[in-house]
């Protein structure tokens, strides 16, 4: 039988949801289908794009009910959050891109759907794993420490590239490529990430929890540092949604972001009447959350019966790779007509792109099973800003990658470790 329950915040949420769908989904056929990365791949494909009204029809049924289901079944306020923002980064975007061009499979759209109500199930399920749990205050000095050591490399190799510019988004492009073209090191390529997106907003939490002044301008200054290694804006993004998202429940930070995007909806719609000026909905709502779903159909479509077996990652020495140039470039040349375009895929694409739909059940599972063990963790709401980050990583990078590059490795085990229990001891 199921348990109901519907708590203030769930329902003004259901409210913003439907206003940020009906905004994005304005947006998106208003203006968005009609952007350049869309008119790239629509003169590369035999398909345009438009307004399909029956589809749109049965994609907002299908969100509409994923929205009430979640609302409906009683689940952690984690747990809830999560779903909210995997409907926000992979259901939405792929089912509007579904009711876009007739030749989009739907196939795409119902993974991202399995996606949704795999993460539900084993949301649902207890995965627990006892261990020690370090003290937090101590923690938070500790990992300074290591920090502290661990960016001395950074800044032997950085320093020369290091362009104070950034810091007003100036020039970022033109550092990213003297950074890519003059460093070449394993440790920082591997730690960078590991640092600045996860061990970092952690302890800056842990600082401002615990009022340490020089404890939060150290660690804020050590995030402004590695943003000006390579001008990472992923890096900026998520020292300020820390920052910003420190405050409140789960549900109430969850109830704000939702309202936020239907801010940026209205104010891109407002910019884009009255002054024509689109760079503000570009940058933010179809550069986050469109443009990904476009690049996934760009991934199914080439690699449709033609898996390549992780042979340009960790199989690489096993499996032959058959192209010269990396997937990424491949859909740039293919289908942006721009081969040193960097098309990056998340966990969907990137799953297809290996196995075909095997490679995709088989990132949805880890995930799913990774998120569960998050669940178990019982993690202060202090800490969601990580978890927005996380969801950036997933439509952005493979499994592989954002296990060792982009540290879900170390998130897992700083929760583990650090963060556990911290919804009953960071109140």
């Amino acid at each position: 039988m199921l348990k109901i329950s519907l708590k203030s915040y769930k329902f003004k949420i259901f409210i913003m949801m439907l206003c940020y769908y009906s905004l994005l989904s304005f947006l998106n056929f208003k203006y968005i289908i009609h952007a350049n990365a869309f008119s790239a791949v629509e003169s590369n494909i035999d398909g345009v794009f438009e307004f399909l009204g029956s589809r749109f029809l049965g994609i907002t049924l299908i969100i509409l009910f994923n929205v009430l289901i979640i609302n409906l079944i009683k689940i952690s306020d984690f747990a809830y959050s999560i779903l909210i923002l995997i409907l926000i980064f992979f259901v939405i975007p792929g089912g509007l891109l579904y009711a876009s061009n007739d030749i989009i499979p739907v196939k795409i759209f119902l993974l991202n759907n399995l996606f949704f109500y795999s993460v539900l199930f084993f949301l649902s399920i207890n995965l627990n794993i006892k261990t020690a749990v370090l003290n937090s205050n101590q923690a938070a000095k500790v990992l300074m420490v290591i920090t502290t050591i661990g960016i001395i490399p950074f800044v032997y190799l950085y320093w020369p590239y290091i362009d104070l510019k950034n810091l007003l988004l100036i020039d970022i492009y033109k550092t990213r490529a003297l950074v890519d073209a003059n460093i070449h090191s394993n440790y920082t390529g591997y730690t960078y990430s590991w640092y600045s997106k996860i061990i970092l907003p952690v302890i800056l939490v842990f600082f401002i929890y615990y009022k340490s002044r020089i404890g939060v301008i150290a660690a804020f200054a050590f995030l402004i540092f590695f943003y000006l290694c390579g001008a990472h804006r992923t890096v900026f993004l998520g020292a300020i949604a820390v920052l910003v998202f420190y405050k409140y429940d789960y549900l109430k930070k969850t109830y704000l972001l939702v309202k936020f995007l239907c801010i940026i909806g209205v104010v891109g719609l407002l910019l884009q009447f009255l002054f024509d000026w689109n760079y503000f909905w570009t940058i933010t709502l179809h550069r986050i959350f469109t443009l990904n779903a476009l690049l996934d159909y760009c991934f199914f479509d080439f690699f449709n019966h033609k898996p390549i077996f992780w042979s340009d990652s960790f199989m690489a020495k096993f499996i032959e790779y058959p192209y010269d140039i990396l997937p990424s470039h491949i859909i740039g040349k293919e289908y942006l007509s721009n081969p040193i375009t960097n098309a990056n895929s998340g966990i969907i694409a990137n799953g297809f792109k290996n196995a075909g739909v095997i490679g995709v059940l088989i990132n949805i599972l880890i995930i799913s099973l990774f998120l569960s063990f998050l669940n178990s963790f019982k993690i202060s709401a202090k800490f969601f800003g990580l978890f927005i980050l996380l969801m950036f990583t997933f439509t952005n990078a493979s499994l592989a990658g954002s296990i060792l590059t982009h540290g879900l490795l170390v998130l897992f085990f700083v929760c583990m470790f650090v963060l556990r229990n911290t919804r009953f001891s960071l109140t």
